[in-house]
């Protein structure tokens, strides 16, 4: 149940910040920010069963940043792999080339997925359900938005309206500063009432207990959780800030992996 939040043209030292947790199963194994591919220069983690990644960034500072859709139905492991489609998004060099990119892909060949990309001038979301014809791409302006397991603005994750009132009520203008309060944020662990957890349909493949412990910003449960976090900025042509913690946020173990968006040819 991971948790996208983007701040773009805030008045803030970078055009457009990015704060996110992924959550996923403990045992399944990624790699640390390194170079996915050479041409355009693409930097981002790698999912070892996949091949993709959940988050990645150009040397040119466009981003694209993956969720999933919840769905309480079974996965179909025959489709094709959401974070190759990152890396595949990355690969058109432009948010009009994502978009485009996008147009053309069938929703129908990958589990449901979610999608934010922007470059420092704009931000998008998009969405793709196997039900769907197409996938919805939706512009977005500027403000705080949060990204989970949903298109924005879902009732179904109260976690997200909470997230996006604290991101939104930061007042810093000093990057370190900036950043420190994003670590809080991201580390939050503090669960919602259960009164605001929407009721788990027949048939759910996990309790209400666990459905609470989803709502967490960093979420914690015997098998599932906050397995890594990042912390981006951009401007228009370039990338800012590069910042991954191998672990919850909460362990204070974020290293900053700039340098790595550096082109050297």
């Amino acid at each position: 149940m991971c948790t996208i939040i983007v701040r773009h043209g805030m008045d803030d030292p970078y055009a457009t910040i990015i704060a996110s947790n992924r959550d996923e199963f403990y045992d399944r194994k990624a790699t640390a920010p390194t170079v996915l591919r050479e041409t355009p220069r693409i930097i981002g983690g790698k999912d070892e069963r996949e091949g993709g990644t959940w988050f990645g960034l150009t040397s040119t500072g466009l981003f694209v940043g993956l969720t999933n859709q919840r769905n309480f139905g079974p996965r179909d492991d025959a489709l094709q792999s959401r974070g190759a489609l990152v890396v595949e998004a990355l690969t058109q060099g432009s948010v009009d080339g994502v978009r485009a990119f996008l147009r053309d892909v069938d929703p129908s060949r990958y589990n449901e997925f979610n999608l934010v990309f922007g470059d420092g001038e704009e931000i998008a979301a998009a969405y793709g359900r196997r039900e769907g014809r197409r996938v919805e791409i939706e512009r977005l302006g500027s403000g705080v938005f949060v990204l989970c397991n949903d298109r924005m603005g879902s009732p179904e994750f109260p976690k997200a309206i909470g997230a996006g009132d604290r991101v939104r009520a930061i007042q810093a203008r000093e990057w370190p500063v900036l950043k420190e309060q994003l670590v809080e944020v991201l580390s939050d662990r503090a669960l919602p009432d259960s009164a605001r957890i929407p009721p788990l349909p027949p048939g759910a493949p996990f309790d209400e207990d666990v459905a609470r412990r989803l709502q967490a910003i960093c979420v914690e449960t015997p098998l599932y959780g906050t397995v890594s976090s990042t912390i981006a900025a951009v401007s228009p042509g370039r990338v800012d800030q590069y910042w991954f913690s191998d672990g919850p946020p909460s362990q204070g173990s974020f290293r900053d992996v700039s340098d790595l968006t550096r082109d050297v040819g």
